[in-house]
């Protein structure tokens, strides 16, 4: 596995877990813990009247109880709803296999943090409960234990990414597809054109992208100028505006919501494949389709001449 590889399978996991909601959540993450503890790691499901005591599931080496919480597109919003799971599920699991925990875990997918009302609730469970040890599982932990796994287990349970030799050879025809999506969106949505500025070399860095997304944009610009040529030879001639100014307002729409610029980038990438499982074929070209509108149109910031170095 190359680093290439290493970051679209993050990128590929923050995708999954903004996308697992819900039973789909806790489905994912028993999956995880099972490649990486087997048979150690059990996975639990509520059975009879009693349901599941708390508990979705356990490590019994060392008694660790997990409690998800899987939030409908990583949603940070309702903080009183995940205030009063964890005290609730906390409860019911001290109270109905109390016994065998040691450690409690709350597993989210709320990737871009947590609001610090939770981090006040863990506090205040651990003072009330000092013989148990306490604890969060985030984007951080899935990726320390994803990254613990063999190639064969990681494309398991997230799929095949790009390899170097993908890259290399951009497909055309998945690259037409892509552009008549996002065509097909901005006709139903039919925005207003406005001028598209040149983009700062130098933006990746002025925009705070984390590592990952620098080289995967970095390795879509080996394919950009197919993309340039693609749309200089369209039929349309207003293509490039066109698909410039629909990725302006779905930037600018993410933007309002207070995003990291990670989960910007994750957002135009979903915006550009659709959700779920994407071939690499996919990735490469919608990578190419990235690069180019990064370094050509106004999706991130650009420098201006008193913060360029």
């Amino acid at each position: 596995m190359n680093s290439t590889q290493e970051h679209w399978w993050k990128l590929s996991l923050r995708l999954k877990l903004r996308e697992s909601s819900g039973d789909a959540f806790q489905d994912f993450f028993s999956d995880v813990m099972q490649k990486v503890h087997g048979d150690d790691f059990v996975r639990v499901r509520p059975f009879g009247q009693k349901g599941d005591k708390g508990c979705d599931g356990y490590l019994q080496s060392t008694g660790q109880v997990y409690q998800c919480y899987g939030a409908l597109n990583g949603d940070k919003g309702k903080v009183a709803y995940l205030i009063s799971k964890m005290e609730e599920d906390f409860a019911k699991a001290k109270n109905g296999i109390g016994a065998i925990m040691k450690e409690w875990y709350m597993v989210h997918n709320l990737i871009d943090g947590l609001p610090v009302e939770a981090v006040e609730t863990l506090e205040k469970l651990r003072d009330e409960n000092r013989e148990t040890k306490f604890g969060f599982i985030g984007l951080e932990g899935f990726e320390q234990r994803v990254g613990r796994l063999e190639k064969s287990q990681i494309e398991e349970i997230l799929g095949p990414v790009a390899t170097n030799h993908d890259s290399q050879n951009l497909q055309v025809a998945e690259l037409r597809d892509l552009i008549s999506g996002v065509i097909e969106a901005t006709e139903k949505s039919n925005p207003e054109l406005t001028n598209i500025d040149p983009v700062p070399a130098d933006k990746l860095d002025a925009n705070d992208l984390p590592e990952y997304w620098k080289t995967l944009i970095s390795s879509g610009w080996q394919n950009a100028y197919i993309v340039a040529d693609y749309i200089d030879n369209h039929h349309d001639p207003l293509i490039g505006e066109t698909i410039a100014e629909m990725f302006n307002v779905r930037y600018k729409y993410l933007k309002a919501q207070d995003l990291t610029p990670a989960s910007i980038m994750d957002g135009l990438y979903v915006f550009v494949t659709g959700i779920g499982s994407v071939a690499p074929a996919r990735q490469v070209a919608a990578m190419a389709l990235l690069a180019h509108l990064f370094e050509s149109c106004d999706i991130f910031e650009n420098v201006s001449v008193e913060d360029a170095p």
